[in-house]
């Protein structure tokens, strides 16, 4: 269900978009979403998994109503790093057989995915649109106004939106990689940005 940033959103679409469908700007909001959580990373969730001895390929599974992007990285529960790749969404494969059952534990970054709730938005993180509504904002007025022949049609104004959405993308981006610690070295990506589960076989 829509919240009050969602509203917002859709409000300020609407005043700038004369003549705009509801659906079409929720469809446009849906790739504008996936675009930008794809490029930044800044959804991850924590993936609990146990590993045996002489196997190296395991599959994981993320929350309902998201998409696995790729592989940010994999350690032991003592925080040792585990070298491994994803070569699918959901697919790990260890690059050394573990030694004995423990449990590791994978990072990964999530993007939005079929289906939408029952009004249509995308399903994401609130803590998202309420950090970047502008950003977002940006990127569904690019794409709306890069359409042709519609009452909203105005290509130098897509121009500006979408460069605008660009720019925030690189800044998100670097934000992620330094953990959002203000003039900082990531030392560790922050709970409140990654949630941790058990996996469910």
């Amino acid at each position: 269900m829509a919240n009050a940033d969602f509203n917002r959103l859709m409000d300020q679409l609407r005043v700038r978009l004369p003549g705009a469908l509801d659906g079409t700007l929720k469809l446009e909001l849906f790739s504008v979403m996936d675009d930008f959580l794809q490029s930044t990373n800044c959804w991850q969730e924590e993936i609990a998994f146990e590993v045996n001895p002489n196997e190296k390929t395991y599959y994981v599974f993320t929350i309902a109503n998201a998409g696995i992007t790729r592989l940010m990285s994999i350690t032991t529960a003592a925080k040792s790093p585990i070298a491994a790749m994803m070569p699918e969404p959901g697919t790990i494969v260890l690059h050394n057989d573990p030694a004995k059952v423990e449990t590791y534990i994978a990072t990964v970054s999530l993007t939005v995915t079929d289906p939408t709730d029952n009004e249509g938005y995308p399903e994401f993180p609130e803590w998202i649109l309420g950090r970047y509504a502008n950003e977002i904002l940006d990127g569904v007025l690019g794409r709306m106004m890069s359409q042709i022949a519609k009452p909203y049609s105005q290509p130098q104004l897509a121009s500006f939106h979408m460069k605008r959405f660009s720019q925030a993308v690189g800044r998100a981006t670097a934000a992620v990689l330094h953990g959002n610690v203000y003039g900082g070295q990531r030392w560790m990506f922050p709970q409140t940005f990654a949630s941790r589960r058990k996996l469910q076989w």
